[in-house]
């Protein structure tokens, strides 16, 4: 991207393909690496690099269990240097589900469930950014869309990460 003149200007570098329907993605600016979520078949990373390989390894498949399809939206919960988590939106459950960047393990699921306000269904994306923002929010804020609500258009859930990282277990 070059941005010295009036008009930015890109060129591409390099394609990465998938066999199917990518759909979300999430780059982890502090490792180089880019998480896709391909729609019927699972979550892959990539070397986001610009002079990285581009064959992807896979971190979890839509098997109807841990990550059920539609895998849709994908959001990095950074922590330290390295360390922290990828979500993927389950679409096909209406959960979200954890992954630990440093060895890919599964680490847990959720939901946003029925409260003051209905719960999130059909989520295409997701985001999620860790920090203070404010009482409500004061280790992180995930967000999520909402593709359902009957009373009215789609709308966004807005969760603690504090919640999430309790409710998975997760050292926060």
């Amino acid at each position: 991207l070059d941005a010295s003149g009036a008009t930015p200007t890109g060129r591409i570098v390099r394609s990465m393909k998938l066999g199917t329907q990518s759909e979300g993605c999430a780059v982890d600016d502090r490792t180089g690496i880019l998480y896709v979520a391909e729609e019927d078949v699972g979550l892959w990373r990539f070397d986001a690099r610009a002079t990285g390989a581009t064959t992807p390894t896979k971190i979890a498949a839509a098997d109807g269990k841990n990550l059920v399809m539609d895998a849709e939206g994908v959001a990095i919960a950074a922590i330290g240097a390295k360390d922290g988590y990828v979500l993927v939106s389950s679409q096909g459950d209406n959960a979200y589900v954890a992954y630990r960047l440093s060895d890919n393990a599964y680490v847990g699921r959720f939901r946003v469930v029925d409260g003051a306000i209905g719960g999130s269904e059909e989520t295409d994306g997701i985001e999620l950014m860790r920090g203070d923002f404010g009482p409500a929010y004061p280790g992180g804020l995930f967000i999520a869309q909402d593709g359902h609500n009957a009373a009215a258009a789609q709308n966004f859930k807005l969760v603690a990460w504090d919640d999430i990282a309790k409710a998975l277990g997760l050292p926060n």
